[in-house]
């Protein structure tokens, strides 16, 4: 998407600009919050470069709204805290429809050992062992975990999870969700999957990351 946006305000605008995102995702993640910044000369009236922009760039990449801020605002940097939405379809059958939105699982989960699970994992830990390598480490793997909610929704077919935190290591929530599955599968325990982040080691993860498709990263917060 960054790609695609910077080619599109450059074409438009005849400028050389550098976009700056608030995260990177996983290819196949969709995205409904994200936020970026940029600098530019372009004159055109700031209530009307979504409008504008909306017009050159493809079908699926839309700019929800653009308003000026201080030098001193970084898209990354300034946020207080991320929100990530994942999906499960949880019917037998496939869907068709939402097979690009919602990661298809037709076995049996048990929701309230995968609440449990939840639970152990939210706070501020060491959340190495659910975190992929990165090109560039971290200079920390701590992070605040603070909400891990897992609920039904659209009468059972569907099952949301919904995680805010004050930042997010590569691929942390494919694997965090990815662990509850194997909860809700009846895998392994919620206090296993507690021992495995205790570790701070991804090797010791034995669960597969969730798929990639059904992950949206829904908002940010300044």
């Amino acid at each position: 998407m960054q790609g695609v946006l910077q080619s599109t305000i450059e074409r438009v605008s005849g400028e050389r600009i550098v976009i700056h995102g608030a995260g990177r995702t996983d290819a196949g993640v969709h995205a409904r919050g994200q936020v970026i910044h940029l600098e530019t000369t372009w004159p055109v009236p700031i209530d009307k470069f979504s409008l504008v922009l909306n017009g050159a760039l493809p079908r699926d990449v839309s700019i929800r709204f653009s308003s000026e801020v201080d030098r001193d605002f970084h898209a990354r940097f300034s946020a207080k805290q991320r929100t990530y939405v994942y999906v499960m379809w949880t019917s037998l059958q496939r869907s068709a429809l939402w097979c690009r939105y919602a990661a298809h699982e037709p076995r049996q989960l048990d929701v309230d050992s995968m609440r449990c699970a939840a639970r152990l994992l939210s706070g501020k830990r060491d959340f190495s062992a659910f975190a992929n390598k990165s090109d560039v480490s971290p200079p920390s793997m701590v992070r605040d975990l603070r909400r891990f909610n897992v609920k039904p929704i659209g009468g059972g077919k569907f099952l949301l999870f919904e995680l805010t935190a004050d930042g997010f290591l590569r691929s942390m929530v494919r694997n965090l969700v990815g662990g509850l599955r194997s909860v809700g599968l009846g895998e392994i325990k919620p206090d296993q999957l507690k021992e495995i982040a205790d570790t701070a080691d991804r090797t010791r993860n034995p669960c597969p990351a969730a798929a990639a498709n059904g992950l949206c990263l829904w908002r940010v917060d300044y």
